[in-house]
This record gives structure tokens, C-alpha cells and sequence, in this order.
């Protein structure tokens, strides 16, 4: 009789809310009763800064010139701050390559296979100079001298379509003087 009790209750509870739900749905309404009036308007000249004016005369005889003298600190640091840029200068003097990106067209084994490939690279991209380099036992054919990736990448799409296995990879260039 209990479980006939829960039944009929489910049912019930079922056809209520599903009678709710396609019930139409009610929006409630605001109806007003006057116009607002947004509009905004204040003087607030009272809060204007006042100011003088002074007449100047520009006579040339009455103007003289002040020489301005240079003044003398106890805390002058010019003949230190001198030192630390001479030194900064000659560590700059020092620096012979700098660090980047190169777009690396092919490395491998085979001389014969890198030379092609950079005298390819020459009919690819004439403006470049296309960089051949053997470090035991991995011959390098290098294009391009790029300070960012993001400057590489249009050269390297150029490559892409002739060498797939094209990379951009970082390097480090002499600095010319």
C-alpha cells in the first residue's frame, strides 16, 4: 500500500510540473506613471581659478643679463659616475658576438648534399648569403642574421616550401666594427 502511495504522489508531482512548465511564461510589466528628467545642469563658475594678470614692459634698455654661475655641491659624483661609464666602455669594447636566430636550412653528414643545398639557397633567397659550416662530424647550411624570432619567420616560410625540415634556431654572430 506504501510503495501504491509513493506512486500515486510521483505521479502526480510529475503532471504538476510539466503542466507548470508549458505553462506560457509571464513577464512582468513597469509602467511609468511621469517622465524623468535626466537633463543635468549647474554653474560652477564660483570654483573657476581666479588669476592676475601682470603687464610685463619690454623696455631693452632696462633688461639686463644675469651670467648664471655653476654651482659647487658637496655632493658632486661627476669624476665617479666618469670611472663607472670607462669602465662600462671598455666592457662593451670586449663583447665580440652578439646572440640571435639564423634559419637552419640542413645539417647531415653529406658534404656533397650541404653544398647543393647552399648553392640552392642561393637561387631561393640571392639577397642572403647562405652560411656553410662542418663541426665534426655534422655539416650546417645557415641563412640569414636575425636579433629576434619574430624576425626570422618570414624568411623561414620562404624556406619551408623548398626544405621542410627547415628550422629556426638561436646563434651567435661576430659583431662587425
Amino acid at each position: 500500500m506504501n510503495k501504491v502511495f509513493l506512486n500515486i504522489v510521483l505521479v502526480l508531482l510529475v503532471v504538476g510540473l510539466g503542466s507548470a512548465g508549458c505553462s506560457k511564461a509571464s513577464i512582468p510589466q513597469k509602467t511609468a506613471k511621469q517622465a524623468v528628467d535626466l537633463s543635468y545642469s549647474e554653474d560652477l563658475s564660483q570654483y573657476n581659478p581666479q588669476v592676475e594678470s601682470i603687464e610685463v614692459e619690454s623696455n631693452a634698455e632696462e633688461q639686463k643679463i644675469i651670467q648664471n654661475k655653476p654651482l659647487v655641491s658637496r655632493f658632486d659624483i661627476s669624476d665617479s659616475l666618469n670611472k663607472l661609464l670607462d669602465s662600462v666602455r671598455v666592457g662593451n669594447d670586449s663583447i665580440r658576438m652578439v646572440s640571435g636566430f639564423t634559419v637552419l636550412v640542413y645539417s647531415g653528414n653529406d658534404q656533397t648534399e650541404a653544398g647543393r643545398v647552399r648553392n640552392r639557397l642561393f637561387d631561393i633567397v640571392p639577397d642572403m648569403d647562405a652560411r656553410f659550416s662542418y663541426k665534426l662530424p655534422t655539416y650546417f647550411v645557415k641563412v640569414g642574421q636575425f636579433y629576434q624570432q619574430v624576425e626570422a619567420q618570414t624568411l623561414y616560410r620562404k624556406i619551408r616550401s623548398y626544405y621542410p625540415t627547415a628550422s629556426i634556431v638561436p646563434d651567435k654572430f661576430p659583431i662587425e666594427q
